[in-house]
């Protein structure tokens, strides 16, 4: 019998008015008068492992049973509940900082072309002949005169591009060049060979220094006898960078 048990033992035949002789938790006592009577006091909660106590305090005719209970051992872990549903939106935070200046969008450029073939007659000593480009290309901060030429209105750093093929009547050899105020760029300059069933491709890229109102065009020039040249898919365009 443990001892909230015997308490109850105690409590019932305390408040019975005759001898409690049926009860087998306690020893034979006198017959308690019938004005007597014994409550539940105070109820307290022991350490965790420490034994329970009982203690009886009042005066006749009335008595108090007090308890100590020892706190039980922590039960296991229950299963995860499910999951609740899911809050309101909470409110919106303050702004962020400003981010890092992007990088300058290109601030001139421009092109022309030539779809055509055209016919030109070269030999040594001719003057330089312009490539003609009568197609232009959408432009920001460069015009396009004179014509068949690009003309710079901002100084910098640009990359060319530029190219066209080239065939010959007859073996002749030509120059090839973008020029700058009627000079030879001499990174886009090129010496080819022709005859008459071989022809020659000139393009790529170059990057140079232009000033302001640099007129630039593409020239062709013969260092040997005089001939017949064609041009096809001529082109010609800037983008500055820098």
């Amino acid at each position: 019998m443990n001892n909230v048990e015997r308490a109850r033992c105690i409590i019932a035949n305390f408040n019975k008015n005759y001898r409690p002789t049926g009860c087998c938790c306690l020893a034979p006592i006198n017959v308690v008068p019938g004005n007597m009577t014994l409550q539940i006091g105070t109820v307290i909660t022991g350490a965790p492992g420490s034994q329970a106590s009982a203690s009886i305090t009042g005066t006749a005719p009335n008595y108090f049973l007090n308890l100590t209970i020892p706190q039980g051992p922590t039960g296991p872990v229950g299963p995860t509940g499910p999951i609740g549903p899911t809050g309101p939106q909470g409110i919106e935070g303050p702004t962020g900082p400003t981010g890092a200046t992007g990088p300058e969008l290109v601030s001139a450029y421009g092109g022309l072309y030539n779809a055509a073939s055209q016919t030109i007659t070269l030999g040594a000593g001719n003057p330089t002949y312009v490539v003609e480009l009568p197609t232009q290309l959408p432009a920001v901060n460069v015009t396009y005169t004179p014509a068949n030429s690009i003309t710079v209105d901002e100084a910098g750093v640009y990359q060319i591009f530029y190219g066209a093929e080239l065939t010959a009547g007859a073996t002749t050899t030509v120059t090839i060049a973008v020029r700058n105020n009627g000079g030879n760029l001499t990174p886009t300059q090129e010496t080819e060979n022709l005859t008459d069933s071989t022809g020659a491709s000139y393009n790529g890229n170059a990057i140079v220094s232009l000033n302001a109102n640099d007129v630039l065009d593409i020239g062709l020039t013969a260092t040997t006898n005089t001939n017949t040249v064609t041009v096809d898919d001529a082109t010609l365009t800037i983008v500055k960078i820098a």
